[in-house]
C-alpha cells in the first residue's frame, strides 16, 4: 500500500450561488447542499474508520455513514452510525480486519455519496483522509463526487521541472502591500504553474484568504489537531466569510508534514481530490498559510466573489 511517510492531506469544498452579500446573512441562497464519503483507513489505534461530510446545506437532515465490505454476497454492511446535522463531518469506527472496503454516505434528502474501494491491512496505519464534496461551483452533481484518497499514490504529473525547491523563511508575513510570506507566495506560484498546464487562469493571492488561511495552520498548530473542522466548530466556510469575502464558491485543502513548498504542492497534486480543488478554473484567488511548528501544516484556501 503506498502511503506517505509523516505526510498527510485534507481537503474540502463548498458552493453557494446568488450570493449578494455573503453567504452568513439571511438572503444567501445555498444552492451547493453536498454530502461525501472518504475512503475507509486504518487508524494509529488499530480500527477501520471512515468519514462522510455534509456541507453548504441550510436544512437538518439525518446524516448517516456506513462502512461496507466490499465483497460479494447480502450484509455487506460492517459499521453505520448517524446523526442530525446541518453541515457537519461523521466519523465512524470498527476493529479492524484485513479487507476490500468503502464507505456510503446518505442525508436522507437525497444526497449520496460513495468512496472508491481500498485494500486495507490492519498492519499498515494510513494517512487521514476527509470527505469532500465535488469544488464545481454548479448544482448538486448526479453522480457520487469523487472520493479523496486514504494516501498520497506514488504515480502523478510532478511540478514543473523549472520551478525551483523553496527554503523556509519566516512565518511572519512580507511588510508593505505584498501578501503572504516567501514560502506561501512559492505555493501561490506553483499552483499556478499547475493551473496554467491546465488551461486556467493565474490566482491572485487574496489578503483575506491568506488571513483564513494562515489562522487556520496557526490554530492546528497550536491546538495540535488536523481537520476543516476548527476546534470552536468553525468550518473553512465560516472562516473565510468571517474575514469580509464575500465567496460565491470556495474550497479548502491542508497538508501536514511536507517539508518545502514544492513538496506539499506535489503532495496535492498527487490526490486526485486535492488536484481538483488547484485545477478548477472557476476559482479566481487563494490564500496561502504556513505554520511549521509542529506540522509543518499548510492551508489552501480557494474563492470566486
Amino acid at each position: 500500500m503506498n502511503r506517505a511517510l509523516g505526510a498527510v492531506l485534507c481537503l474540502g469544498s463548498v458552493t453557494a450561488v446568488g450570493m449578494a452579500a455573503g453567504p452568513a446573512q439571511a438572503e444567501a441562497q445555498h444552492a451547493g447542499c453536498r454530502v461525501a464519503a472518504a475512503k475507509p483507513y486504518v487508524s494509529v489505534d488499530g480500527k477501520i474508520r471512515a468519514a462522510g461530510s455534509r456541507a453548504g446545506c441550510i436544512d437538518n437532515a439525518r446524516f448517516r455513514v456506513r462502512i461496507v465490505n466490499n465483497r460479494p454476497g447480502p450484509d455487506r454492511v460492517v459499521k453505520s452510525g448517524s446523526k442530525v446535522v446541518r453541515n457537519a463531518r461523521i466519523v465512524v469506527a470498527l476493529t479492524c480486519a484485513d479487507g476490500a472496503y468503502y464507505s456510503v454516505v446518505t442525508d436522507y434528502r437525497g444526497h449520496v455519496s460513495r468512496s472508491r474501494p481500498v485494500r486495507l491491512d490492519c498492519d499498515v496505519p494510513t494517512p487521514i483522509p476527509t470527505a469532500t464534496s465535488s469544488p464545481s461551483p454548479t448544482a448538486i452533481p448526479t453522480t457520487s463526487p469523487s472520493a479523496v484518497p486514504s494516501t498520497v499514490p506514488s504515480t502523478a504529473a510532478s511540478p514543473s521541472a523549472s520551478a525551483p525547491a523553496s527554503t523556509a523563511p519566516s512565518a511572519s508575513p512580507t511588510s508593505g502591500s505584498a501578501v503572504g510570506t516567501a514560502i506561501e507566495n512559492e505555493v501561490v506560484r506553483l499552483t499556478n504553474v499547475e493551473r496554467a498546464k491546465a488551461g486556467c487562469g493565474p490566482l491572485k493571492h487574496d489578503a483575506r484568504l491568506r488571513s483564513a488561511a494562515y489562522a487556520h495552520s496557526a490554530d492546528m498548530s497550536a491546538k495540535n489537531y488536523f481537520d476543516h473542522t476548527s476546534k470552536d466548530g468553525r468550518s473553512f466556510s465560516d472562516r473565510i466569510t468571517a474575514t469580509g469575502y464575500t465567496w460565491r464558491a470556495a474550497a479548502e485543502n491542508i497538508a501536514k508534514g511536507y517539508g518545502t513548498a514544492q513538496a506539499v504542492v506535489q503532495g496535492w497534486m498527487n490526490s486526485p481530490g486535492h488536484r481538483q480543488n488547484i485545477l478548477n478554473c472557476n476559482y479566481t484567488d487563494i490564500g496561502v498559510g504556513y505554520v511549521a511548528a509542529g506540522g509543518p501544516y499548510w492551508t489552501q484556501d480557494f474563492g470566486r466573489q
